[in-house]
């Protein structure tokens, strides 16, 4: 047994992730896959942590995401720089910028899952305090790298999205906070969103493990979004 130093509470040696408040525990490093576990649905169980590569060019959650984002911002700036210039060639303009975009995420994605073989290592945690994951080292190096290479090309808009990913790196949601829960059984996924809607928490499940999850997600979260699952 070791000790949470957030909350004070005794937790397994095996644990990432403090049962009882969700913090990050900090004698497991990230590549120790000694704390998997994928208990069967009908084990008793406080909480759950467990390691899983995120799917990224087969996943469709992340490709709406990417294809989305740029959309909805090309769309929103297009339309107010259409409205001061009075040309609606900005908005075009922008949704071709937009489009490009898109097209170079989904691209780097699928070079990614390629290298990574399969996606990017995360471990995730289930408990009665909360929903939380955290990156694994290849990621880590990633939003590193590509932090520092936009500060050397000067790109402030690359450099502030890379201090954005690292900032969500490793994320924790209390149930106290959870107002949505979306359920993606194709990719054996649950997200989990504040009433803000940023910064979720996505809970990636292995086939074992994903109707534990969903119901220990039943059992704690608040009654308004349990009933969603």
């Amino acid at each position: 047994m070791i000790t949470c130093e957030a909350c004070g509470k005794s937790v397994g040696a095996n644990n990432s992730f403090c049962t009882a408040c969700g913090a990050r525990l900090s004698r497991v490093t990230p590549d120790d896959h000694s704390f998997d576990m994928d208990l069967p649905p009908d084990a008793p169980a406080e909480g759950l942590t467990w390691s899983r590569k995120i799917p990224l060019i087969t996943n469709p959650y992340l490709v709406l995401q990417c294809t989305g984002i740029p959309f909805l911002i090309g769309i929103v700036f297009g339309s107010i720089f259409s409205l001061g210039t009075g040309s609606w060639e900005m908005l075009l303009l922008f949704l071709v910028l937009a489009l490009f975009l898109a097209v170079l995420m989904l691209v780097i994605m699928a070079v990614l899952q390629l290298v990574t073989r399969g996606g990017l290592e995360t471990e995730f945690f289930i408990s009665s305090g909360g929903v939380a994951h955290n990156a694994g080292r290849t990621t880590q190096k990633l939003d590193r790298v590509s932090t520092a290479g936009s500060v050397v090309l000067g790109s402030m808009s690359g450099t502030g999205a890379g201090l954005i990913a690292m900032s969500q790196e490793c994320n924790v949601l209390p149930w106290e906070d959870v107002r949505y829960i979306s359920v993606y059984p194709r990719v054996r996924s649950l997200v989990f969103r504040s009433k803000y809607l940023i910064s979720p928490v996505v809970l990636y499940c292995t086939e074992e493990n994903f109707p534990a999850v969903r119901a220990l997600a039943k059992k704690y979260a608040p009654v308004t979004t349990a009933s969603k699952l």
